[in-house]
């Protein structure tokens, strides 16, 4: 798998090949962070590779302003008559993570649910550059991914040294072990917490 492959990924969505890497809820630690009230009532949500959308339409439903980009049409599409069906709205975009349609210094918070362990150690500079660009400043970046051990050789680990290699310009919590739930059972992850400073 490589982010680059954006055939790859829209075949999985439109022949629904997708659904062991998807939730039938919200991901557990976004339900939790909106449960502590760590974020603040009007704040602007980024889900990066949003897929199908699940995450981003709950953090819609909790009332936060939610963009949702993808470079899956596909994905979107599904998302989009998710978001309907729920009666919620998310400003859904079909782009590029390594050049967001987003502007500079208006996001408080990115979730990144599995996309980080995709992005091969070429494009993972821009990646990091791209999250800081549109952050605003002491805002926060969650990334989970597959751990060293479950990454095998599908996916690229998120680990101590990756994240202090490629986000040098954040605030870095621990990396923390932590259950990564599918409808098709569970995968050993990491989760980790950044600020952009």
């Amino acid at each position: 798998m490589n982010l680059t492959d954006s055939d790859y990924w829209d075949s999985a969505y439109k022949n629904r090949d997708f659904e062991h890497w998807e939730l039938n809820y919200p991901s557990p630690e976004l339900a939790a962070l909106i449960a502590a009230r760590a974020l603040k009532r009007n704040a602007k949500i980024l889900d990066v590779g949003c897929g199908g959308g699940l995450d981003a339409i709950f953090l819609a439903q909790c009332g936060f302003s939610v963009v949702g980009v993808d470079f899956s049409p596909a994905a979107l599409r599904i998302a989009e008559k998710r978001a309907r069906e729920t009666y919620v709205e998310v400003d859904w975009c079909l782009g590029n993570v390594l050049d967001l349609p987003v502007e500079d210094d208006t996001i408080d918070l990115v979730t990144d649910r599995g996309l980080f362990h995709v992005i091969e150690d070429d494009d993972r500079p821009r990646y990091s550059s791209e999250l800081h660009r549109v952050l605003k400043l002491n805002s926060h970046v969650i990334i989970r991914g597959a751990s060293k051990e479950s990454a095998q050789d599908r996916f690229n680990p998120v680990t101590e040294e990756a994240i202090e290699k490629y986000f040098s310009k954040f605030e870095s919590g621990p990396v923390l072990p932590i259950p990564l739930f599918s409808i098709a059972g569970v995968m050993d992850g990491r989760i980790v917490v950044l600020k952009k400073k």
